[in-house]
């Protein structure tokens, strides 16, 4: 019991550096738990463990991918104050603190560290239940309960590293496994000596041994069927991606099967009120939303409960702000000019600002003016499907089972280099639940010259599906080849400057945060260019 004593004071002692916390130490706390039992590690791992700012954390993220522009907010001209409006200002939060991702910079202001931070005192919390697990204390009635623990800390913490090496280290790639990734930390301890960063291949090893000790656990274990937390399809699904970025095809494939044959839900948007879709609310006030786990039976997972936007740099309108951030939609090239006629995700994911109340002109009195870009409302929680409004907590990210059918879709073409019909069909099971079933046409094998285009089509179907959804897009973006990119960012209404982000450029990898260098001498940051305007 004296090593759990000391285990767990020098956990408190670490989340009071990541939470500010300091209820932990008051001289009158007798009554402090010490973990020892599986039933006293759970509430742990529940508050300390599991993500709970997610979006928040990874928003910024948005502004340095093609999903989102810089631009004027188009303003109502019907408005009272449209004439004597100040075009040129500025929303400071959605604008203003968003400027350096979006232009690339080297530097980027300090609430980018929340990411790296907040990781790392999630993975001490799956330290100090992976380091206990041999010697926990359970009755044999409860070893299903310890089996449920022990998969929960495997996978969070492999989530969690993979995270982490896909934003602060390389693509994973064979050229590139010997260079630098992330600090490795798995004591259940805060440790303040200098440690460096190990190799893509030492990380992605404790990644794959991790989720492999989880998928094992999470066999045996037993399950109350919470959506909070991870079930034996929300493991599969990470198991599925974690392969899927290491292009291992046969595994992506083998735990995709598994998923499938345990969830294969898709909601179908034909079957749902359309009329609500992109709308404030509905008739007798009733709203939809994608992402209610209790309705949408694609969802396996939901974490990270906020009482904020989930969109923090996202403008969601001209009524204040003169130029904004908000999803790109201006070029062939744009998130929103992505959806083909007739998809219903283009309505159902995204407000689309009310339109003025009277017409533009005299001359078009049946066309009113409508504004021009849209807001994403994936995040919309609500208690039920005729609710009236939604919940006060947003739900901020969800796993979903269509995300595992992508990645199929893309391990079977990429196994083989050519275009199959398994592939064909997960694609096509996907659109006709997201198409208008007058608009669907089902994709046969004439539509793809080889399996190069039938890659690049299932790569913009996951743009589609899964934009605004943690930093999928920036993590897909440098797995495709980190692509150029062009962003322009406004000084005034009529005047903008062009940022280029070359194709392979050192800015896809993010800095290490200052909080981190500061304290460790063993660490050294990532070189970044510095991106001048054309």
């Amino acid at each position: 019991m004296k090593r759990f004593v000391k285990i767990y004071t020098y956990w408190l002692l670490g989340m009071l550096l990541f939470t500010g916390c300091d209820d932990y130490l008051k001289e009158d706390s007798g009554d402090l738990l010490i973990p020892g039992k599986v039933d006293e590690f759970l509430p742990m791992l529940y508050k300390e463990g599991f993500p709970q700012n997610f979006n928040e954390e990874v928003a910024w993220l948005y502004l340095m991918t093609d999903d989102v522009e810089m631009g004027q907010l188009e303003l109502d001209p019907d408005d009272e104050s449209y004439e004597t409006r100040d075009k040129n200002s500025l929303d400071a939060l959605s604008a203003g603190e968003g400027e350096e991702p979006y232009k690339w910079e080297r530097e980027i202001k300090s609430y980018a560290d929340n990411f790296w931070e907040r990781r790392y005192g999630n993975i001490l919390a799956c330290n100090l239940v992976i380091d206990a697990l041999p010697e926990m204390k359970y009755v044999e009635a409860d070893s299903g309960v310890y089996n449920f623990l022990a998969a929960q800390a495997y996978a969070l913490r492999a989530y969690y590293y993979w995270c982490l090496v896909n934003s602060y280290a390389l693509p994973w790639s064979k050229e590139n496994l010997d260079k630098p990734g992330v600090i490795i930390r798995t004591e259940p301890q805060i440790d303040i000596s200098a440690r460096g960063r190990s190799s893509i291949r030492d990380v992605y090893d404790l990644i794959n041994g991790d989720i492999e000790e989880a998928e094992k656990y999470i066999k045996v274990a037993t399950f109350d069927g919470n959506i909070h937390r991870l079930s034996e399809p929300a493991i599969l699904l990470l198991a599925s991606r974690i392969a899927l970025f290491q292009e291992n095809w046969d595994e992506v494939i083998r735990t995709g099967e598994l998923f499938l044959a345990q969830n294969s839900v898709i909601l179908n948007l034909n079957d749902q009120d359309t009329t609500l879709f992109g709308t404030e609310k509905g008739l007798n006030n009733k709203i939809f939303t994608m992402m209610d786990g209790t309705i949408n039976k694609e969802v396996v997972f939901t974490f990270g409960t906020s009482s904020y936007t989930p969109y923090d740099y996202l403008s969601t309108s001209g009524t204040f702000y003169g130029l904004g951030f908000r999803p790109s939609h201006s070029t062939d090239e744009s998130l929103i000019r992505s959806y083909e006629e007739g998809d219903l995700r283009k309505k159902a994911y995204f407000l689309k600002d009310v339109p003025a109340k009277k017409a533009e002109s005299i001359w078009e009195e049946d066309k009113p003016y409508e504004y021009k870009y849209y807001y994403p409302i994936k995040y919309r929680q609500m208690s039920g499907s005729t609710s009236t409004k939604p919940s006060e907590n947003l739900l901020h990210e969800n796993w979903r089972s269509v995300e595992v059918m992508l990645n199929l879709a893309e391990a079977y073409t990429r196994k083989n280099n050519e275009v199959t019909s398994d592939a064909l069909d997960l694609l096509n099971d996907l659109r006709r639940c997201r198409l208008d079933s007058e608009a669907y046409v089902e994709k046969t094998s004439a539509d793809f010259s080889d399996a190069q285009a039938l890659l690049k089509f299932i790569w913009e179907e996951r743009r589609r599906e899964l934009c605004f959804e943690e930093a999928m897009r920036f993590w897909d973006l440098r797995r495709q080849g980190m692509p150029e990119l062009k962003h322009k960012w406004y000084s005034s209404w009529d005047t903008y400057e062009t940022y280029t982000l070359p194709q392979g450029s050192k800015n896809y990898v993010l800095s290490i945060p200052r909080s981190e260098l500061d304290y460790n001498n063993g660490c050294y940051d990532n070189e970044r260019d510095l991106i001048r305007p054309e």
